[in-house]
Order: C-alpha cells, then sequence, then structure tokens
C-alpha cells in the first residue's frame, strides 16, 4: 500500500525551486492544511526529541507522512506545534541537495520525504523520489550506508546505537 505524503506548504521560498511542490506536481504529494490532518500522521519534526525509525512503517502506511515545508532560515518550533501527529526527526543525514550539500541535517523537503520512506521501508516510493531531480542521486550516494543501518535498526535503543557509531557522542542534530 503507498502512504499519503502530506505537504503542509509555508510559502517562504522560491515555488519555482520548491520539492515540495515538485512532489505534488508528480502525484508523489498532497497539498493540506493543518486544520485538515486526520488521524495521527507522522510529522517529520526536526525539534522533536523522538527519532524516526522502521517501527513507524504502520503508522505511515495507516495515516500518513507530513512535511511542513519552510524555510530553514524561518523555521521555528512554534510552526511545528500546532500540527496533528506523531512528531518525529529524522537521524542524520548530509544534504545531496546544492544549496546545502554535504551539511548534516539541513535537508530539503524531498530529501526528508525519501529519508523517512527508506528509513519505514518504502523503498518503491524513494526510487520514484530520487527521479526528481538529477542531485537526489548525491542524496543517494552521500547516505546509502547510513539509510541501510537506519531502517535495520529495529528499535530506538538499536537505531541510537547505529547513530552514535556514525556520529559519536554528540550527533549534529
Amino acid at each position: 500500500m503507498k502512504p499519503a505524503i502530506l505537504v503542509i506548504y509555508l510559502g517562504e521560498d522560491d515555488p519555482s525551486k520548491n520539492t515540495s511542490l515538485k512532489m505534488i506536481r508528480a502525484g508523489i504529494a498532497r497539498r493540506i492544511e493543518p486544520r485538515r490532518i486526520r488521524g495521527s500522521p507522522v510529522v517529520l519534526d526536526p525539534y522533536s526529541k523522538e527519532i524516526l525509525g522502521s517501527w513507524l512503517r504502520g503508522t505511515i502506511e495507516h495515516y500518513g507522512l507530513v512535511v511542513i515545508d519552510g524555510s530553514w532560515k524561518k523555521l521555528s518550533p512554534s510552526k511545528t506545534r500546532g500540527v496533528r501527529g506523531f512528531h518525529t526527526r529524522l537521524p542524520p543525514l548530509l544534504a545531496g541537495n546544492p544549496v546545502n550539500y554535504g551539511k548534516p541535517c539541513v535537508l530539503s523537503s524531498i530529501e526528508a520525504v525519501a529519508a523517512a520512506l527508506y528509513i519505514t521501508g518504502f523503498n518503491d516510493l524513494y526510487d520514484k523520489l530520487l527521479g526528481l531531480y538529477k542531485w537526489m542521486d548525491t542524496f543517494h550516494t552521500l547516505n546509502r550506508d547510513l539509510l541501510e543501518d537506519y531502517a535495520s535498526a529495529e528499535n530506538p535503543a538499536m537505531l541510537s546505537r547505529v547513530i552514535m557509531d556514525y556520529w559519536g557522542e554528540s550527533p549534529p542534530c
């Protein structure tokens, strides 16, 4: 079953370069207003204490995955606080996009959605996202081993060990 990818679009950057809008145009995601969210989808929230892992596959399959698309320069906890769902952040990954290439944890919306899908086992949809931008192959190359190891962690304790093995005692995010 293909999960619903829901985009809360804040309109804070150039729409012609926006990765969420491209996912919407490709029919992979749909735009939604926060008040229209039903159930308890997984919400990608960089301020959450919870880390996304493979055990959330059923929640994503049933309720969907929400990405809040806004500028990193303007993002704050207040913009994610009122969004209904299970808030979780991604484990550390490197950006492959041209603006933030190689920076840990500063992913574009498409990179964040792709990572969440890979970690939770939606590899067919992940592959579709890779095809939307040439630089998504770079994202995959930079993070292939990390994504595989994150996806194989069966619980939060195992995921924490994987993160510590890669990033040490102080992960970047």
